[in-house]
């Protein structure tokens, strides 16, 4: 008990310290380092399969549905035939799909704005089509998921560099641990501080290894859906209002989340609970 506490007080201490200067290594440093001290026979490669990586039972029937035909396999095929359809390999950012997978999020200092790949998918199809595209699922979250396993085994790599990128790291770093909704709890209660734990039948997934599977397929969904689908479902959970999908706050959450799982390698098997 004595070395969880110290181990989340030190956690904290990484907490709200823009003021003393953004270290993005030493933040990924603590992050990383908490679970591995709270789960140390997790090898750091297994989080990439979240809660599966800490209940060996949820990772026998994780395994058995992965050993048969995975029910995201044909979204994800509709996804990369949507990908030519639509032309979005036209669009510079999209040409390599598994670089612009590596590439976002990332701050534009030009544009003074965090650009998730969801973002530039979208921006991409109103170019190619002149018609708007959703922001959480359906098409989005086809071709997102399809481009995301063009880069199937390379390692997430969130660059933090200029002033602006660390003002919005900051920021999404706040709205992670931000207390909210009628059970004032943040991201981190659950997903950092309780990960492992039950919450009614479910147990809570770490937020280390978050994003390696994105977009995901939910069980509960029925379908695969964007991270800020389920940022927005989780605010729901705490009774807290949801923000819109790509909205500023969210896009620097995803930009601070991403980060933390610097070094994790992305993963084409998005299936979860």
């Amino acid at each position: 008990m004595k070395k969880l506490i110290t181990a989340v007080v030190s956690l904290g201490l990484m907490i709200g310290t823009a003021s003393a200067g953004t270290d993005v290594g030493a933040d990924i440093k603590a992050f990383q380092g908490y679970f591995k001290k709270q789960n140390p026979s997790v090898e750091f490669a297994d989080y990439t399969i979240g809660v599966y990586a800490l209940d060996a039972g949820s990772r026998d029937q994780f395994e058995e549905i992965l050993d048969g035909i995975p029910p995201y396999e044909e979204a994800v095929e509709k996804g990369g035939e949507e990908f030519e359809k639509f032309g979005l390999g036209k669009c510079s950012a999209l040409k390599d799909p598994a670089a612009a997978r590596l590439a976002h999020p990332y701050y534009d200092d030009a544009a003074g704005t965090v650009v998730t790949l969801e973002g530039t998918i979208r921006r991409c199809y109103t170019e190619q089509t002149g018609k708007k595209m959703g922001t959480m699922k359906g098409k989005i979250a086809r071709i997102s998921s399809w481009i995301s396993d063009q880069a199937a085994g390379e390692k997430i790599n969130v660059k933090v560099e200029s002033d602006g990128a660390k003002a919005a790291y900051e920021r999404g770093k706040a709205t992670f641990y931000a207390k909210r909704g009628q059970f004032n709890m943040s991201c981190a209660d659950c997903h950092v501080y309780n990960a492992g734990k039950k919450a009614r039948a479910d147990i809570l997934s770490p937020a280390l290894g978050h994003t390696s599977h994105v977009p995901m397929y939910r069980a509960k969904w029925g379908g695969i859906g964007t991270l800020h689908r389920r940022y927005g479902g989780c605010y729901k959970n705490m009774r807290a209002k949801p923000l819109m999908a790509q909205s500023s706050e969210y896009r620097d959450m995803e930009f601070f989340h991403q980060a933390m799982s610097n070094g994790i390698e992305i993963s084409a098997d998005r299936y979860r609970k």
